[in-house]
């Protein structure tokens, strides 16, 4: 917290206590008005761990007191461990601790502790010194000795807290448990003097909690554990959500407790003629004269001028640091920076008054007891020209431009010598984005190849500021991590990084995050045509996930944040300048919802698409009954995402080995270079270089990265990869030895089956039928095995036993439109089972007409002599599947065989790319 509160947020042993109290733990009776149980009535041999939790308060003459009696069964050796020691913490300077009673209860009997002399030792002060919080605490421990497996441990305490800032003033927040946790006996009871005027709240959703009179005093008791809550949404505002808790307070209303700071921050005579300050102030009056520019100009000096240091003691909990201390110290908490500030603006004329807020449950405050405890931070609001801004010393990254953005808080209190009622704080959006997104892709090579990827991001406000302070102190192998992170950004597609910078502009508070690198194809296939959803744009997965469909939660909102600006722009620069890509869906969309509002528009021309998006946010609530109109309004928002599609005659990746298209490639090989160099000793850069060049024809060039590697990184999946080029280059006896070393390293199924396949390939049928049996355990993959041991038998010659196994699992499992393709694509490859081999196609097309069925039939016509139905077959596979260079190689064989010759640059293409394919094809008898 960075606004200290005398709060008991919790029954542990916490305390602060009054200003005449000292250093040392006091030991004592309890308090006469303490309700105080014998330990006869606490079952020792209960397993619950809480065997009593009694909490009892009593506020009177502006102190209040807490009785504590708390026994803890310590049931196992972790619990032994954190029982075996006792700690307290406490303010000297506000109140004392007084210890009761230290009991072990065993069996039938009682150890007194403190009756054989243990007292707490006074160890260490400020324990969180390393939050930037001074506080004045002390810390006290006593380890228990004789403890055992069993023992339950009583501490009896009583502890008083006393703030002479608050004027006579009382507070206190009750922390109230429920189940599932157990208590053997626990309460939670606060009581008062019926001639003080107290307001007490239990909530949320407390019952049972009773205002009761007996012998002049006033009791609330509350039984605990309280009743398990129901499930709550996470999207619920913090009132529905925030912890239970028992407060009670003297403080009548709002107004009083806003009168009672006035006096803390008096700015009249702070600066003083001549000083520092001053010469601050006259500095900034020097520069302008806009009321605007000049609270900009202090709110940043106070920010980025004075470190944060919380200060509690001698009365710092709500007592600020004057600002000349301040100023000569150069750290300060809110107090401290909020007094400052305004004391900074007293002297420029600015109207300002401190405000104070709750960072964390801003939205419950109106229903909380009126009390200081109900907020934790102390801001400055300045009204200039009619309007209020809201300016935090604590923060960071003020600047003119965004001066007017409201904090993320819902409620505040003005703090004014007259009082003054909670007030809410209007949202305004922000005048800057907080958040600006430029992506840029480079897909003038092709669309069916990666991206080269420009993505800028710039960071504004407090966020910017904290930001760059952690930047300048980073290493250059720290900052390039910090690159590599942003690459790893999901909306980026896990982009590959080929660099990146920062920039930092002081003066405007942006940072500048620049990386870029290589994206995977964004484009997906549609038919015969490349299809690009803008989906790397904020809005294309927003969503609202508000969940209002249980009874118990109708009428419960949903809690929307805080203002926020977003924007993003994509561009996409297009091959052929663009022509025949089209842009479908709608261009531009519009859609609003409680404080949320989405604009987008889309424009294709001049060779290149830009996409604009804005995402606005006033925050705020949306009421359970709007939730069903605003989740369409964001399903409209995704839906109506445009799209763009490439042209059907656009090069596909198979067709880079041309030289009119291999030229594009350069960019890419210089972008892969560079991503290789960040980090030369990982084989993730070259192996994701060499599926570049094996998808764009380059096999040789793909054949070397898979070289290095493997040298860096021999693990079973590189020598798989680097086998199956092998391969295809027609490199046999390399990519068998490849095969094998890829079975040694990780011996399963899978990859016996490939070995085994280059093995029947080459002749060694009865070696690869061994591997094959060894490894086939009729399991899932028993149908895989089917298949390699088919092919094996064809290579070998024995076609028909392996048509007769493949049948077989046809005849086991009709319904498996795979298998009837399976039996196709076998019969047409090694040209048996001619008689049924058509009837069979057919009825796999029927089942299944994806173009790999077609493919299938295409050969099987091609080998029934009927070349004009092939190429029908194969042109309907390329409608649908254009990027398949092996349907393309099947059609130049149908053309030539109709006497046409313009298929056979394609055949001597690919026959020259990949002479593996052209090697296995020549066994089905199609010849290059």
């Amino acid at each position: 917290m960075r606004f200290a509160t005398a709060l008991l947020l919790a029954p542990v042993m916490l305390a602060a206590a009054p200003a005449f109290a000292g250093e040392e733990v006091l030991y004592g009776p309890a308090p006469d008005w303490a309700d105080v149980l014998s330990t006869d009535t606490i079952d020792i041999s209960a397993k619950t761990p809480i065997a009593r939790m009694d909490v009892q308060q009593r506020i009177e003459d502006g102190t209040v007191t807490i009785y504590m009696d708390r026994a803890i069964k310590l049931d196992s050796a972790e619990a032994l461990t954190q029982g075996g020691t006792s700690t307290a913490t406490w303010m000297p300077e506000k109140g004392d601790l007084t210890i009761h009673a230290v009991r072990i209860l065993r069996g039938g009997g009682t150890v007194d502790v403190l009756s054989s002399g243990e007292r707490y030792t006074v160890l260490r002060r400020e324990t969180q010194l390393e939050r930037r919080t001074l506080d004045g605490k002390l810390t006290a421990t006593m380890p228990i000795p004789g403890l055992r497996i069993g023992d339950v441990l009583n501490i009896v305490y009583s502890q008083t807290v006393r703030d002479e800032t608050l004027a006579g003033g009382a507070q206190l927040n009750s922390l109230l448990f429920a189940k599932p946790m157990e208590a053997g006996f626990a309460r939670n009871v606060v009581s008062w003097p019926e001639d003080e005027a107290i307001t007490w709240n239990a909530g949320p959703d407390v019952a049972g909690a009773d205002e009761t009179s007996r012998g002049g005093y006033r009791y609330v008791s509350i039984d605990l554990p309280l009743a398990e809550r129901g499930d709550l949404p996470d999207d619920a505002p913090s009132r529905f959500t925030r912890p239970q808790i028992l407060q009670a307070a003297t403080f009548r209303d709002w107004q009083q407790v806003s009168s009672v700071f006035a006096p803390l921050y008096d700015v009249q005579g702070t600066i003083a003629p001549g000083s520092p300050l001053a010469g601050e102030v006259a500095r900034i009056a020097a520069t302008t004269s806009d009321p605007l520019e000049r609270a900009a100009m202090a709110t940043r000096l106070v920010q980025e001028r004075i470190s944060y240091l919380m200060n509690g003691m001698s009365g710092g909990n709500y007592t600020p640091q004057a600002p000349a201390k301040t100023w000569d110290l150069r750290f300060g908490d809110c107090k401290a920076k909020s007094l400052l500030l305004l004391a900074l603006l007293d002297g420029l004329d600015i109207a300002a008054e401190p405000v104070l807020v709750n960072t964390i449950f801003s939205d419950a405050v109106p229903g909380m007891v009126p009390m200081p405890g109900a907020f934790d931070h102390v801001i400055v609001r300045a009204d200039i020209g009619g309007t209020p801004y809201w300016l935090d010393g604590t923060s960071a990254g003020t600047r003119l431009a965004n001066i007017a953005n409201t904090p993320p808080y819902s409620h505040a209190l003005p703090v004014r010598a007259a009082g003054a009622e909670l007030q809410a704080v209007e949202p305004r959006l922000p005048a800057v984005p907080e958040l600006t997104m430029q992506i840029t892709l480079d897909q003038r090579g092709g669309v069916e190849i990666p991206t080269i990827a420009t993505v800028v991001t710039r960071i504004s406000g407090a966020t910017a500021s904290n930001l760059a302070a952690t930047i300048g102190q980073m290493s250059d192998d720290q900052r390039e991590q910090l690159i590599d992170s942003l690459a790893a950004n999901a909306q980026l597609r896990a982009l590959t990084p080929t660099g990146g910078g920062v920039e930092i502009v002081e003066e405007d508070g942006v940072v500048a995050l620049t990386v870029t690198g290589l994206i995977g194809s964004p484009w997906k296939r549609e038919g015969a045509r490349m299809r690009h959803d803008l989906d790397m744009l904020p809005a294309s997965d927003y969503e609202l996930s508000a969940d209002r469909a249980r009874p118990a939660w109708k009428d419960i909102p949903v809690a929307l944040g805080f203002p926020s600006l977003v924007e993003s722009e994509i561009t996409i620069l297009l091959p052929e300048n663009g022509e025949g890509f089209a842009l479908r869906g709608r261009p531009d969309a519009e859609v609003a919802f409680g404080g949320e509002h989405v604009v987008r528009h889309v424009e294709l021309a001049g060779g290149r698409l830009i996409a604009r998006e804005r995402l606005e946010s006033l925050g705020g609530e949306l009421p359970a009954s709007e939730v069903a109109n605003a989740r369409a309004q964001v399903a409209r928002a995704s839906s109506a995402l445009p799209f763009l599609l490439a042209p059907a005659d656009a090069p596909r990746a198979w067709e880079y080995g041309r030289p009119d298209l291999k030229k594009r490639l350069q960019p890419y090989e210089d972008a892969y270079a560079k991503a290789i160099e960040r980090d030369p000793d990982e084989a993730g850069g070259f192996i994701k270089r060499a599926r570049f060049r094996d998808q764009t024809g380059n096999l040789a060039g793909a054949f070397a990265d898979m070289d290095k590697a493997i040298a860096l990184d021999p693990n079973p999946d590189n020598y798989r990869y680097r086998g199956y080029m092998k391969h295809y280059l027609a490199k046999d006896e390399e990519a068998l030895a490849d095969f094998r070393e890829t079975l040694d390293l990780d011996p399963n199924g899978d990859n016996a089956r490939t070995l085994a396949d280059q093995l029947a390939r080459m002749d060694r049928t009865e070696e690869a039928l061994a591997l094959l049996d060894e490894y086939d355990d009729n399991g899932e993959d028993h149908e895989a095995f089917v298949s390699a041991r088919a092919d094996a038998l064809a290579y070998g010659g024995r076609a028909d036993e392996g048509l007769a196994l493949i049948d077989g699992l046809v005849a086991e499992q009709p319904g498996k439109s795979y298998l009837l393709n399976n039996s196709c694509w076998y019969r047409a490859r090694f040209n048996v089972g001619r008689e049924t081999m058509l009837e069979t196609c057919d009825q796999a097309v029927q089942q299944g007409g994806s173009p790999a069925v077609l493919d299938s039939r295409a050969l099987a016509w091609l080998t029934m002599g009927q070349p004009d139905k092939a190429r029908a077959d194969a042109e309907a596979a390329l409608a649908s599947a254009p990027d398949s260079y092996m349907t393309r190689y099947l059609l130049g064989f149908a053309q030539r065989r109709l006497g046409d010759r313009s298929g056979e640059d394609v055949i001597a293409y690919i026959a020259r790319i990949w002479p593996g394919v052209a090697q296995d094809y020549a066994l089905y008898g199609l010849q290059p």
